[in-house]
């Protein structure tokens, strides 16, 4: 039998090292090749090998004065990577190990290697693998199409909003990628947080790494220290999340808010939707991203991760929030859930939709002794949007709503001042969408505010304009855009801060509305 081409007889020549860059590939042999346009990570046989060393290297190149340098992976970027090391903020790929995989014959996949002499039938409809032939030059034309079509991948990925999800498809098929995916999350999930649009596209959350996406976290981490529940509120309701998004639409959530406000007790009822991977979801925050555009799978089954999830965030709930009176109203979540909290009611029995427990939650309520506190003077719904505000700008928000009124239908309401109107929630954003006079009160707090030269734009804001911006500013959130206080416009943010101040070209501000 003839050897294989793939044998140690009958390798493909390569090119001397010289002429490939060797300081890519960490030769000692390298010159130094001092400050470059282009970024290559040291060592890259170690980071390959050791997972933390492959997250604290992106942490290092991607933060500081080398954020907007392309970064180019040498030797890596095989194309079941390619999506986890885009996702990483990788730039530029090689064909290093493209020939690699080649002389080794390994047959290149979106979902792995394989054994290239063990394929009866090949997997792949591109010129080469349909041509008929078995070789050398047929597999690395192959494993080139294979990167190039995920290359295609990701970039449809990206311009969707949906790379991260690809991340999470991509992962399961190679340990090291679990493992770098798992290491970015917990150990620099702040970088990440900060590149995590406020806004973004519907997403599948199915599997682990689905409960440490930034945007998650950062939603976990903004009811931690900036949620307040709606003044005047006295009984908290938990209740199980829907299939149907926003919440309020399904047909389980609207029979729960009919028992509510039959209870007479609607005023100051607290609804929250216990629900994973989220956790928790304040019936008021339901239009705020994510909360209405996660889609889970739903067996009946909580795993222990998602359990543990429920029991922190309703515990931190109850103790934080002091309410009157606890009611559960759970279905499959109620048993990890009722085993954190000590004095409650339980309406549900595990069947929160039938007849008997809604009508169980009815009389509770109605029963409950509680009255609404008229201290408070203020219409439930304005505490809402306070509450709405608070989420999305911090402390400067509560001030949008002092001595405002509402004008329209949930979800499409108008801020009002007065004659003057300071922003909008829409049902598609999910946000408070700011005028120039709102964006006035965000800017006298020096909150989310980008300062410029003593211009006023006349169309969208370029980073080239940009002196400074607030450092909670994230790519969709609204923003003033200011000269020494002065607001000369409002809108929504297309860059870091970070970005904003060391790009020289590119779109910083999107802006709505101009003096």
């Amino acid at each position: 039998m003839a050897p294989s081409d793939f044998s140690a007889d009958n390798r493909v020549a390569t090119k001397p090292i010289s002429q490939l860059a060797p300081h890519h590939r960490e030769s000692p042999y390298a010159s130094d090749p001092g400050e470059s346009d282009i970024l290559t990570p040291k060592g890259t046989s170690a980071l390959l090998l050791d997972s933390h060393k492959f997250a604290n290297a992106i942490e290092t190149m991607k933060t500081g004065g080398n954020l907007l340098k392309p970064l180019l992976c040498s030797v890596m970027g095989l194309p079941h990577r390619l999506a986890l090391l885009s996702y990483s903020g990788f730039d530029l790929f090689d064909s290093l190990p493209l020939i690699m995989a080649s002389e080794n014959a390994g047959y290149l996949t979106s979902t792995g290697i394989l054994p290239y002499e063990r394929l009866k039938d090949l997997p792949c409809s591109c010129p080469s693998c349909s041509s008929g032939k078995r070789g050398k030059e047929e597999l690395l034309n192959h494993n080139y199409a294979a990167a190039e079509t995920e290359l295609r991948m990701v970039r449809h990925a990206i311009s969707e909003g949906k790379l991260r999800e690809l991340v999470e498809n991509r992962v399961r098929t190679d340990p090291w990628l679990v493992q770098n995916i798992r290491l970015l999350d917990i150990e620099h999930q702040e970088l990440l947080e900060r590149h995590a649009p406020v806004k973004g596209a519907p997403f599948h959350a199915g599997s682990k790494e689905s409960l440490s996406r930034p945007e998650i976290m950062r939603w976990r981490k903004r009811l931690e220290t900036r949620y307040a529940r709606p003044a005047g509120t006295r009984i908290l309701v938990l209740i199980p999340c829907s299939a149907r998004k926003p919440y309020s639409f399904s047909k389980s959530h609207m029979r729960f808010r009919q028992a509510i406000q039959q209870s007479g007790k609607a005023d100051i009822v607290h609804e929250v939707i216990v629900t994973s991977p989220i956790g928790l979801v304040p019936r008021e925050l339901e239009l705020f991203y994510p909360a209405q555009d996660y889609d889970i799978p739903v067996t009946g089954h909580w795993d222990r991760d998602e359990k543990m999830l429920a029991q922190e965030m309703v515990s931190w709930l109850v103790s934080t929030q002091q309410y009157d009176l606890v009611i559960s109203h759970l279905g499959d979540e109620r048993e990890p859930v009722n085993s954190t909290l000590k004095d409650f009611v339980d309406t549900s029995l595990g069947n929160p939709g039938s007849p008997e427990s809604l009508e169980r939650l009815e009389s509770t309520l109605g029963e409950s002794g509680l009255e609404p506190i008229s201290a408070q003077g203020k219409p439930r719904l304005t505490e809402d949007m306070r509450s709405i505000c608070r989420f999305q700008f911090g402390d400067a928000g509560s001030k949008l709503c002092d001595d405002a009124s509402l004008w329209g239908r949930w979800p499409n309401i108008k801020l009002m001042r007065g004659n003057t109107q300071l922003g909008m929630l829409t049902g598609e954003r999910g946000m408070i969408s700011l005028t120039l006079e709102g964006a006035k009160v965000i800017a006298s707090a020096g909150r989310y505010s980008v300062e410029i030269d003593n211009f006023t734009p006349k169309g969208n804001l370029f980073a080239v304009g940009v002196e400074s911006a607030s450092d909670e500013i994230r790519i969709g959130d609204d923003v003033a855009v200011v000269h020494k206080g002065d607001v000369r416009a409002v809108g929504v943010a297309a860059m870091t801060p970070e970005e904003m101040t060391l790009a020289e070209r590119g779109e910083a501000v999107h802006i709505r509305h101009t003096r």
